[in-house]
């Protein structure tokens, strides 16, 4: 008696040999990530309390961080809003194409006015 599950898997098995899928492996240059990482810490020096006053300081302690926005951030319009917060995102997640979950706080009263996150950067509508 035959099984017909053993000849499917081995007919399986060897197109998986003869047809190999064409997937190249990535490489992964550490010393462009660190540097665009570096960029990215430039850049929010310089939108920090110090420059522009685009954000006031974060909090790590808790998930997803915690960003105060000051008010630079407040003043600016949506593009440059939802770039800031982008970039501040890729600097906390370490690389310049994977993002970091963020609710962003008004660093005046502490409330919580919007957040970034799956479904990308979302600001709530004023109460």
């Amino acid at each position: 008696m035959r099984m017909p599950g053993k000849t499917l898997s081995a007919l399986f098995l060897a197109s998986a040999f003869l047809f190999p899928t064409f997937a190249y492996p990535q490489a992964v240059n550490f010393k462009e990530i660190e540097a665009k990482v570096r960029e990215f810490r430039g850049l929010l020096d310089q939108a920090g309390v110090n420059g522009t006053r685009f954000w006031t300081r974060l909090d790590s302690s808790k998930r997803p961080h915690r960003l105060y926005v000051g008010d630079g951030f407040t003043n600016a319009d949506d593009v440059a809003k939802e770039n800031f917060i982008e970039v501040f995102s890729r600097f906390l997640a370490g690389h310049p194409d994977k993002n970091m979950l963020i609710d962003i706080y008004d660093g005046r009263t502490s409330q919580l006015i919007g957040e970034y996150g799956f479904g990308g950067f979302r600001l709530f509508p004023p109460k």
